[in-house]
Parts: structure tokens; sequence; C-alpha cells
């Protein structure tokens, strides 16, 4: 299939009509000979004669290292006379003829040798001689041009074919050419204006290369050896790392029938997956309820259509109540009046309160020793996988983009594309070590994840070669590493302890027998609601709700809301779940000012079709 980039250019020839050079040069002459090996290894020799009309340092050849997507070598590169680098890169390898300190003018002639080995081909019942004698990408005029080419033994001379002028012209009418015994001979008898060029195919008999070999692209070594090792040493060494520094202990949970140690459903929150979010912070409010400091009220318009909610304060945290505790209710109700706030006044007035409470939550376990949950070596532990998450993606990045010869925004392109799937990966690692905790939040990261992997390894696949095997060897690896990293903080001994408390409470709420449920309620008829926001909290409401089918739980005098026929803890927690849903959304929402969120195709032969050609510039 050909690659985007040639279809371009055959659109940019097509639509060129200027018969004037944008390079500096133009070429009086290009003479090419050749000495074809039985092996299919050529000796090529290019005298290019040009005419500089400003001045310059000299000229770059650039030659292509791949043939009908078959990698070839180039060796043996001379320009007698003259200052020479050489530096490849996936596509070419580029000649830098001429010395910095010296500038050329007017007529110049460059003599360039170089040994071109095509190698096996991908044809299974003939082989070929297919080159571009004159490549198409040389952006000036060709005013003359001529070739020899010497072949190793006998062939079927009527099959040659010369053609001439843009990539994939099959005219033939500007060229002639000769065959004496195994020596092909030629000339152009018209120019080739930019981006035209001169191609010699020639089918033949299978078996006519004796000794060709299939060649490793370039840079196979790192491509192939050194990025497979690197992937997998990134793997290995987040294992290893987890292994010795981030692997908890074994834990018994034993049922709890109350949340440990009179913790609010936001720590609760902290400790089952390790961080508080805004829906943590927000439970309190139904916790609150439930303690008697505010009432619930469904706002309805003339239709009964519920419009919003509205907070009534009823009374006021107590002196055990967490520090935090007391300001997020005290800021609760600033935006309104008279004890009374609605979904309207807390939109886009309360997100710094919510954001407070988020971190203020969390210092309650980071900030005091006794209360620690992870130890403090952590952080960097899950640095350290992290940054080890990033190393696959960038390695892919880095050779892909170098290859090609890129540089600039793509480079900034490739870091940033590492960091933030390293972090999709992450949050993806963390929404499966949650999966086994009971949680199920994250969702949207796993789904940014695997959009993030398909669209890129679209990109590096389809459109720049990357194997397809080698990318999901570094998606692989990046998220392995990245697992590690979202499970790699080690619980403290307190941790630890705490933690068997939070999972056999949850486990309680989530498989309660009927039997301890009723002796529950009969001693408190408000345990429902006493548990239900703990329960929201582990995304386990709707399943608390229905173990209370076969109880005579009367509705809550602190939610004023839908009136039921027949009261049932199932509709109640479904209703409540959808005003809350809003009430959370409008506690969290901010201005949007404060930022946001194989066959042959050489049988006729066409101009640029074969091996070799290129072309060059001048610097």
């Amino acid at each position: 299939m050909m690659k985007l980039k040639s279809i371009l250019a055959a659109v940019f020839l097509l639509l060129s009509f200027s018969l004037m050079a944008n390079e500096a040069f133009v070429i009086d002459r290009y003479s090419v000979e050749m000495d074809v090996g039985e092996d299919n290894s050529y000796e090529v020799t290019e005298t290019l004669e040009l005419d500089f009309s400003a001045d310059r340092h000299g000229i770059i050849r650039d030659i292509p290292l791949y043939f009908d997507d078959m990698p070839v070598v180039i060796s043996k590169i001379r320009v007698p006379g003259y200052e020479t680098s050489i530096s490849q890169d996936r596509e070419y390898t580029h000649i830098r003829i001429g010395s910095a300190d010296t500038y050329v003018r007017g007529k110049v002639k460059y003599t360039i040798s170089y040994h071109y080995d095509v190698g096996a081909d991908n044809l299974p019942d003939m082989d070929e001689f297919n080159f571009n004698l004159i490549g198409v990408q040389w952006d000036t005029q060709v005013k003359e041009g001529d070739f020899r080419i010497t072949l190793p033994k006998a062939f079927d001379a009527s099959r040659v074919n010369c053609t001439s002028g843009p990539y994939g012209s099959t005219d033939n009418s500007g060229v002639e050419w000769t065959v004496e015994g195994n020596v092909i001979e030629g000339k152009l008898i018209r120019s080739l204006n930019n981006y035209e060029g001169l191609t010699v195919a020639l089918p033949l008999p299978e078996g006519y290369w004796v000794g060709a070999k299939k060649h490793r692209p370039p840079f196979w070594f790192i491509d192939t050896v050194v990025a497979y090792a690197l992937f997998a040493l990134a793997a290995v060494l987040s294992f290893l790392l987890w292994l010795a520094k981030g692997r908890d202990n074994q834990l018994f949970p034993t049922v709890q029938f109350e949340p440990p140690q009179g913790m609010t459903p936001a720590e609760i929150g902290y400790i089952i997956d390790g961080s508080v979010d805004n829906k943590d912070v927000t439970s309190l409010i139904i916790y609150w309820a439930e303690k008697g400091y505010l009432a619930i009220e469904e706002v309805k318009n003339g239709r009964g259509k519920t419009t919003e909610l509205a907070l009534i304060k009823l009374g006021v945290p107590g002196s055990d109540a967490r520090s935090y505790e007391k300001k997020i209710f005290k800021d609760l109700f600033k935006s309104g009046s008279g004890g009374r706030v609605t979904t309207k006044d807390l939109t886009n007035s309360f997100y710094k309160t919510l954001s407070w409470g988020v971190r203020n939550v969390t210092k309650t376990f980071t900030d005091s020793k006794e209360n620690r949950i992870f130890v403090r070596s952590s952080g960097g532990t899950t640095f350290l996988a992290f940054l080890l998450s990033m190393v696959p993606m960038s390695f892919m990045g880095v050779r892909t983009v170098g290859q090609l010869g890129g540089g600039g925004p793509l480079w900034v392109f490739c870091i940033f594309f590492a960091i933030f799937t390293s972090v999709f990966y992450v949050q993806t690692g963390t929404f499966i070590s949650n999966l086994r905790m009971g949680q199920n939040g994250g969702k949207v990261m796993v789904v940014l994840a695997i959009v993030s992997t398909v669209l890129i390894g679209a990109l590096v696949v389809f459109e720049f070669d990357y194997p397809l095997v080698k990318y999901l060897a570094a998606v692989g690896s990046s998220f392995t590493a990245a697992f590690f990293a979202s499970i790699m903080s080690k619980r403290t001994e307190y941790g630890d302890k705490i933690l068997e408390k939070v999972l056999g409470f949850r486990d309680f709420i989530k498989e309660a027998e009927s039997d301890k449920l009723e002796m529950m309620f009969e001693s408190n008829p408000s345990y429902f609601y006493h548990i239900l926001p703990y329960a929201m909290v582990l995304g386990l409401s709707d399943k608390w709700s229905s173990h209370f089918d076969s109880l005579a739980v009367e509705p809550p005098d602190w939610y004023r809301g839908n009136r039921y026929d027949r009261f049932n803890t199932r509709d109640f927690e479904r209703d409540l779940s959808r005003s809350f849903g809003s009430l959370s959304g409008a506690m969290s929402s901010s201005p949007s000012s404060s930022g946001g969120s194989s066959g042959s195709s050489s049988s006729g032969g066409s101009s640029g079709g074969g091996a070799g050609g290129g072309g060059g510039s001048s610097w």
C-alpha cells in the first residue's frame, strides 16, 4: 500500500507545473555507472555536474534504505576531494558533501560512489532488476542524464524498459537505450523537471540472483534487542520494586456491624482506596442529616416536579466532630440565607470548600504518625514505578520520531504522550485493584486509556510503520509497570488493622444476613439510615437497601420529598441517589474562568518505482 507521504508527493507533483528549480542549483549532467553483482548488490558511481546560482556549502544526497518494503544496505560511501559526513535515519542514508567553512558557487562536480546491496526480494516466482538511476525527489532540473549498467550474466534484452517523469510515470519516450551483451547503456533525450526521475526495470527468471540474503533493517539491534529488553526490564523492575517495597501483608477481615472507630464516611472512602474524592466528602451531607444536623428538602414547581434541593440547618456538629466537618458544615450554609441553602446557591460557589475538604480528610491520615495508613516511603517507590511505566512508551515515541527525522513539536508530543498514557494506565491499574476491593469508580480513565492506546497505535502502526507486535509489547510493559505503581503504596501496621475492619464492614453491608439485620434493626430503628452514607461511599447503597425489603422501615424525618403509597427502602435509595447526584454536582461545579477539566510491479516499470533513487538538496 502506498504510504501517505508518497501519495502527497504525487499530488504535489501533479499540481506543480513550474520548470524552474526551487533549489539553488541545477544539474547540468547526471551520469550513473553500475556494476551489478550476482547476489543482487550494485557498485554505483554517480557523477553530478551542478551549477550553483547562490552560495552554498554543498549538497546532501539522500538515498532510500528500503525497496519493496525490504531493507537494503548501503556501504563503502566515498566522495573523493570533498569533506563528507554520513548519517542515517529509518528511511534514508544522508551523505552531506562540503565544508561548513567553505562556500561553493557556479560549476561544481561531485563523484559519489557506494555499494548498494538489495539482497533477497519478496517475489516468489521471479527475480528482478529495478533501480531508480535518478530519483524523483530532486527539487531541481536535470538537463542531461546518461547511464551504463553491467549485469553479471545474460538476460532477455527485449524486457528492458526505461521510464522517466514524475512518480508512477510509465512514459519511456524520454529515454533511449541499447543492450550489448550484459550491458545496458542509455541517456535522456529530454530534460527532467523538478521531482522527475529515471528508472530502469528488467524482469529476470527466478534464480538469476545467487547468494542474495535478506537484510535486517537499520537500527535493528536497537529496535529489537534493546527495545524488547527495555520493555521487559521496565515490567520486571516494577514487579521487583513492588515485591520488595510495596507488597502488603495478607489481611484477615472480620465482620463489623458499625464503622470502625466512629469514622466518617469520607474517612472510610480514603481507607478503602487510598484517596479522597468529591463523592466521599459530599457523603457527609447524609451523615449529618442522619445525626439531625440538617434536613434535605425537594423544591417542586407547580406541576409537582422537583427542580432543585434545599438543605435546612437544624443544628451544628458537636464538639466530638472532626475539625474538617465543622468547617465544611459552616461553609455549606454561607451561600444561602436563614439557615437554608439550595442547589442553585451552591452552584459555582462551594467548589473551593469541597477541594479543601478533600485535602483535609487526607491530612487526617497523612499528618499524624499514629493514623498514617501508608508508609512514608510509598510515595517515592510509587513515583519510581510510574517513571518505569513511562519508559516503554517514551522509547517507542522517541524511536519513531527520531527515525522519521522529526523534532520540535513531535518530540514534545512524545513526552506528553508518554506521561498521559502512563497516567491513564495507572488509573486503570487503580480501577482493577479497586474492583478487587469492591469499588468500581474510575471507569472514565479506563475508557481514556483504551481510546488513547487504540488511536496512538493506529497512528504509529499504520502511518509510521511501527511493528504492531512491538507496540503491543510496549503497551503491555507500560501497563504492567503502571499497575504495580497503582498498588505500590504499602500499608502500615495500623493501616492493615483498620483496612481489615473496613473490609469486614463492607462485607457485612454487601452480604448482611437477615437475622442479624433484624436484630440490629430492633435495637436501632434508624440503623438503615445510620449505615446508608457509608454504603454510598462504598458503592453498595442499592445492595444495602435491598436487605431491608421485609423490614418495616419508616421514612426518615430529615428527607422531605416524595410521598410513597407504601414506603420501601429500594425506592427511597433510588430517589435519594438521583437527588443527591444533582446536589453533589452543584457542590463540585466551578465557574469556567477557574479552569476546566508482495507481487512485482516491475514488469513494465514506472518512474520512481525501483530501488535506490531518492534525491538531494543544498545546504
